[in-house]
């Protein structure tokens, strides 16, 4: 209970007058003595209602701070857009992890989300090269040297068609069946990608643990699986083999270690990350 000074002072000197007149008064129970008391008592009992303890403002503020919240609100950042992809601001990467494509760059497509219009015909360009293997064949599989082309072209440049809405792996699929070559590809959901592991019976791995196939299209190197890439019209489409995580064909490393499966995807990384402490320590 909380009293005012000057109430607490009030009180005080009442109780002091109460004593005084039962001192006074003796052993007289006459009717001034009662009037006397019930006077008292009334003054008492107003006072007390006066002083029943209020919860301030500022009570309510300490009290309600020190209760415990029953509700928390977790903040989920909105996606970001970058050139019309949707970005998780929490990885920097779309749901498949790519990384945001450069600007003017097309977006991937997610195949299953594709209609194709076979009543719509373009045309493309298409080769699959692997002179990459000649200038390493100290580390390149020997059990292969008779499926190796002595020139590295297993398809020279070739226009082909190819219907609005299909994409890079549609038009490799196609030709490489109607060529008669050899292909073999695994579909990676993480990546919502095929990663094709080997063309004309020249696998990943053969020619050490950084080779395997990659594709450009126009120049440029794709951050994702070529199931996802979209062709246009008049677009140039080039297969080529890497022995060094496409640093020898002008590709970006990570292309290649994105779209592996899972089991090989580490044990790449694992050497990316060898690499790059050796070139560290020579550096410093």
């Amino acid at each position: 209970m909380k009293l005012t000074k000057n109430k607490l002072l009030l009180i005080g000197f009442l109780l002091a007058a109460l004593i005084v007149t039962f001192i006074w008064g003796g052993n007289y129970g006459g009717k001034n003595r009662q009037s006397n008391d019930v006077a008292l008592a009334e003054t008492l009992t107003t006072i007390a209602q006066q002083t029943v303890p209020l919860t301030t403002e500022e009570d309510n503020s300490i009290d309600q701070a020190n209760q415990p919240t029953t509700e928390t609100t977790v903040e989920v950042a909105p996606a970001a857009t970058a050139a019309g992809m949707s970005i998780d601001p929490n990885t920097g990467k779309d749901k498949y992890l790519t990384d945001p494509v450069p600007a003017g760059k097309p977006i991937p497509v997610e195949w299953q989300d594709v209609e194709i219009d076979t009543d719509t015909v373009y045309h493309c360009q298409l080769s699959v090269h692997c002179n990459t293997i000649l200038d390493n064949l100290d580390i390149f599989n020997q059990d292969k040297l008779e499926v190796l082309p002595k020139d590295g072209v297993i398809l020279a440049l070739t226009t082909v068609q190819f219907y609005k809405g299909e994409s890079v792996f549609n038009v490799l699929q196609r030709e490489m069946k109607r060529h008669g070559i050899h292909m073999e590809f695994v579909m990676t959901p993480m990546y919502n990608s095929v990663y094709v592991e080997g063309i004309n019976n020249l696998y990943e791995f053969d020619t050490g643990e950084l080779s395997g196939w990659m594709y450009k299209v126009n120049d440029w190197f794709p951050n994702y699986g070529a199931s996802r890439y979209q062709l246009s019209d008049g677009d140039v489409i080039e297969w080529v083999y890497t022995c060094d995580l496409g640093r020898d064909v002008g590709g970006f490393a990570a292309v290649i270690v994105d779209e592996l499966p899972e089991d090989k995807r580490e044990a790449l990384e694992e050497r990316i990350r060898e690499e790059q402490l050796e070139e560290t320590t020579v550096a410093e």
